[in-house]
């Protein structure tokens, strides 16, 4: 068989031919492996760059401009934690209880303690420092103020403070939700002072969040009773229940 040589554009000898056979034969092996060479170089790529792709989708997107921060949950305390300084009165303070209250009390260093509840959270007392004046607030379980504070009146009168003269049994709304309140003196209050007769005033009322609660401010007649009236009406106005948000009151 005769070869035709392309490069020369000749047929070649016999011999040639052969040389020429052989140098084709040579070069189509060459061809083969560089083609299957080229074939597992591009194979390999394909999967490094499948591999990146992937990893890059999976990669979690950049947080740095989140801003909500998750805060970690309040734990009961012994002294009550002031706000930064806003709106109250001159002489008081924002609390944030650790039950998640918020209230006004009298800058004076109050502490805070805690008692079994028959219903909801604890009851939480707020005292001065000599324990002469008392701010009380826990969770009412009856269906409105003016019948818890009926239960409370109907109790045995054993159950009741000792010298205990009621004042006045009202009704009042507070912040257009339904409230009542009760006025009464007491000789004595079980572990309390012994600083004479007590002035109360009893504060049962509905808040924002539709749950009925209750405010109580103690402290002493003989000097008067301004004082605890103070205290009730910046209580009352200050009061903001757990996870609800409240706007500062107007002066």
């Amino acid at each position: 068989m005769r070869i035709f040589d392309a490069d020369r554009q000749e047929w070649a000898s016999h011999e040639q031919e052969q040389r020429i056979a052989e140098l084709h034969d040579r070069d189509a092996v060459r061809q083969d492996k560089a083609l299957r060479g080229a074939v597992s170089v591009l194979a390999v790529c394909a999967l490094a760059f499948g591999g990146w792709a992937l990893g890059w989708k999976d990669e979690p997107e950049p947080t740095g401009y989140l801003t909500a921060v998750e805060q970690p949950e309040a734990s009961p305390e012994d002294t009550p934690s002031p706000s930064a300084p806003g709106g109250p009165p001159d002489g008081y303070e924002t609390v944030q209880d650790a039950f998640g209250y918020r209230l006004a009390l009298p800058d004076e260093g109050w502490t805070r303690s805690t008692a079994d509840a028959v219903y909801g959270p604890d009851i939480v007392n707020y005292r001065n420092f000599d324990g002469s004046r008392r701010l009380q607030v826990y969770k009412v379980q009856e269906p409105s103020g003016y019948e818890s504070l009926q239960v409370w009146l109907d109790q045995p009168k054993r159950r009741l403070p000792d010298g205990f003269d009621r004042l006045d049994l009202t009704r009042a709304d507070v912040g257009g939700l339904p409230s009542a309140r009760l006025d009464y003196l007491a000789d004595s209050l079980k572990d309390e002072p012994d600083i004479g007769p007590w002035y109360v005033i009893d504060q049962r009322f509905e808040s924002v969040d539709g749950e009925l609660y209750a405010l109580a401010v103690y402290g002493a007649d003989a000097d008067g009773r301004s004082d605890e009236e103070a205290l009730m009406e910046t209580a009352l106005a200050w009061f903001c229940p757990p996870e609800e948000i409240c706007p500062e009151p107007a002066d």
